[in-house]
């Protein structure tokens, strides 16, 4: 019996030190002198086993924080500041929303997709910003304080005023490209009903094609149809979106065309030769007009500069000494005439044929 003894006295040991180990160890209820004893020792076990419970949990909080992190640091930080001066001020940035009127209407013209109140608080944060960057780039040139805070509220309220008519600016960046891209797209309209296509999947096909931003806004009249919109609110909301004549004719006479009947293919195809007409007609006149202003500009960026220096050299001969500081001069010559040059390129730019 004393050896069996001694064997299960080694197996016992020998377990002990496996379970000791063991990635998850056995706990053994507590063993003590006193009731009071175990008791102490069951709560620190059950602290223990709840502990163990929780980490998972935790591990998973500090997952999805990394996780809303890097989505928050992957927005602009236009967006950013937006969504803080909305949560910090959120009582003047509704204030003010209320007070800026057709401003949702243009962010829906515009294609923007943020929110209405979301957009002024981005407004208010990046000004703010462009302001207090305005100040600091004044009082590094040493300027008076004054003229350092009249700086930056002007460079507050240009900003400000810029994202206002930001939308606008892109709504007709937009309607100029649905215009440029019509021609094209109407052809490939009237070639699939010629071939006996309905003008649904004609729609669907430029949707799915290639055009820029019309086949965006042919996408969006196929969403409306499908939540349930008929086909001629949807392109009703299309032409009261770009709000253009030329688009305007086009969707009248397709509308015109499905309910009182016709060939839709040749109103189509003749739709498409109105358009690159006036373009040619627009792209004569837009020839003309840069031969005349071409003259200006050659004046103005080569020989007024030319003519400029050579005055402030004979000027100076004459009263032997300088009529102008070098400082004007360089300021006049660095900034003034290019700036004058980038006005001009802009004015040919913007009356650019689209």
């Amino acid at each position: 019996m004393g050896v069996i003894d001694g064997f299960l006295t080694f197996l016992e040991r020998l377990g002990g030190k496996t379970a000791e180990v063991a990635e998850k160890p056995v706990r053994r209820l507590p063993q003590g002198k006193t009731v009071q004893e175990r008791l102490r020792a069951l709560k620190a076990l059950q602290r223990e086993v709840t502990e163990e419970e929780e980490a998972p949990s935790r591990e998973e909080e500090i997952e999805e924080f990394l996780e809303w992190r890097k989505e928050e640091m992957g927005k602009p930080f236009s967006e950013r500041l937006g969504d803080a001066m909305l949560h910090y001020f959120r009582g003047p940035v509704e204030a003010l929303t209320n007070s800026l009127k057709g401003l949702d209407e243009d962010l829906f013209r515009a294609n923007i997709k943020t929110p209405k109140d979301r957009y002024v608080a981005m407004m208010l944060g990046v000004s703010l910003f462009a302001g207090l960057f305005s100040v600091f780039i004044a009082y590094l040139f040493y300027l008076p304080v004054t003229t350092s805070l009249l700086i930056g509220f002007l460079g507050f309220v240009g900003v400000f005023f810029y994202l206002r008519e930001y939308p606008k600016m892109v709504w007709r960046r937009r309607v100029a490209d649905v215009e440029r891209a019509m021609p094209y797209a109407l052809r490939h309209m009237a070639s699939l009903l010629s071939a006996g296509v309905g003008i649904s999947e004609a729609l669907l096909s430029v949707a799915k094609a290639d055009y820029g931003a019309i086949s965006e806004e042919f996408d969006l009249v196929i969403r409306d149809m499908r939540t349930g919109s008929s086909f001629e609110d949807a392109l009703t909301k299309f032409d009261e979106k770009m709000a253009s004549d030329s688009i305007s004719r086009v969707i009248k006479q397709i509308l015109r065309a499905v309910k009182f009947g016709g060939n839709l293919a040749d109103i189509l195809y003749k739709l498409a030769e109105d358009f690159s007409f006036e373009y040619r007609m627009k792209l004569m006149e837009y020839v003309q007009r840069v031969n005349g202003v071409a003259f200006v500009y050659m004046f103005m960026t080569i020989v007024m500069p030319t003519m400029f220096v050579v005055g402030i050299l004979a000027g100076s001969m004459m009263a032997h000494s300088l009529i102008m500081p070098p400082e004007t001069l360089a300021v006049v010559l660095l900034l003034v005439f290019p700036m004058i040059s980038l006005i001009i390129v802009n004015m040919i730019k913007k009356g650019e044929p689209r």
